[in-house]
């Protein structure tokens, strides 16, 4: 299923489109009857950004979203 994922440039700070396919993968877990599957996305083609020029994915890497932990210990 492809999906379009923005991804912000490294470099520059400029927001791309770059086509993807969703795929899970599962982790390993300390109980084996538990699966845990991890959301992840494979690019279609070689992305470059659109201001910069520079390479944001490839094919051959899988991209991992991370949410931030905005919240602040006491």
């Amino acid at each position: 299923m492809a999906r379009n994922l923005r991804m912000k440039c490294s470099s520059c700070g400029h927001w791309n489109k770059i086509s993807v396919n969703k795929i899970f993968v599962e982790q390993k877990s300390p109980e084996p009857k538990v699966k845990a599957l991890i959301p992840m996305y494979k690019p279609l083609e070689n992305a470059k950004c659109e201001k910069c020029g520079e390479k944001i994915a490839q094919p051959k890497e899988l991209i991992r979203i991370q949410r931030r932990n905005n919240l602040q210990a006491n």
